[in-house]
C-alpha cells in the first residue's frame, strides 16, 4: 500500500490541545458531518499557527491527501481522540514524525491513518514537498529531492489491512462479513 501527498512540516511537542482544544468538547453525538464541520471550525486547530511548531494557515490550506511530517513528541498531551479525528476529517492521511505519543499513535491508526515513528525524518522534509510512503515495503521517499528512507513498523501486520479497510471499525466489519460468508458456504 502506497500513500502519496503534500507535506506539512510541524515542529516539536505538538500537543493534542493544539489540534483540538478540550474546551470545545461537547456531550452527545458529534459524529455527523455538519456537527463535525462546525466543531472543527471552532476547535483549537483554527487558532494554531501562532506557535512556531505548527504551520501558519494550516487549517485553511490543508487538503485531502496531505501528510504531516513532524519533529519529536507529536501528539503529546491528553488522550483525546478528537485530535486524531480532526486531522483525518480535514484530509490528513498520515503522520510521520521523529517520535509520536503512543495514545495519538494508536488513535490515528484506528481511524485508518498511519502514524510512523522514524527518528530524524523531519530534517529531510519541508512544507510543500511531495512524499510517498509504502507501508508494506517500509519506505518513505521525498519525491521532491529523490531521497529514500527505510523504516520498520513495530505493529501487527493487520494494522496495514486496517488502513486499507478505512479504520478499525470497517476492518472488524469486514472480518465479520468474511466469517458470515464462510459460515453460509458450509
Amino acid at each position: 500500500m502506497e500513500l502519496k501527498g503534500r507535506v506539512w512540516k510541524f515542529g516539536k511537542d505538538v500537543d493534542t490541545d493544539e489540534l483540538f482544544a478540550g474546551r470545545f468538547i461537547m456531550g452527545g453525538d458529534e459524529t455527523s458531518q455538519s456537527q463535525y464541520q462546525e466543531f472543527i471550525a471552532r476547535s483549537g486547530l483554527s487558532d494554531v499557527g501562532h506557535r512556531e511548531n505548527v504551520p501558519k494557515g494550516f487549517l485553511a490550506k490543508v487538503r485531502k491527501g496531505d501528510i504531516i511530517v513532524a519533529e519529536e513528541n507529536f501528539g503529546i498531551g491528553s488522550s483525546r481522540q478528537q485530535a486524531a479525528e480532526t486531522l483525518k476529517f480535514k484530509g490528513v492521511q498520515a503522520v510521520v514524525a521523529d517520535s509520536i505519543h503512543r495514545i495519538f499513535f494508536r488513535n490515528f491508526w484506528n481511524l485508518g491513518c498511519p502514524a510512523i515513528d522514524l527518528p530524524g525524518i523531519s530534517a529531510e522534509f519541508e512544507t510543500g514537498q511531495e512524499i510517498a510512503i509504502n507501508l508494506r515495503r517500509g519506505t518513505i521517499k521525498n519525491l521532491t529531492t529523490g531521497k529514500r528512507f527505510e523504516f520498520r513498523l513495530i505493529i501487527p501486520t493487520w494494522f496495514i489491512d486496517m488502513v486499507e479497510a478505512g479504520g478499525l471499525i470497517p476492518y472488524h466489519k469486514s472480518l465479520h462479513n468474511v466469517k458470515s460468508k464462510n459460515q453460509s458456504a458450509k
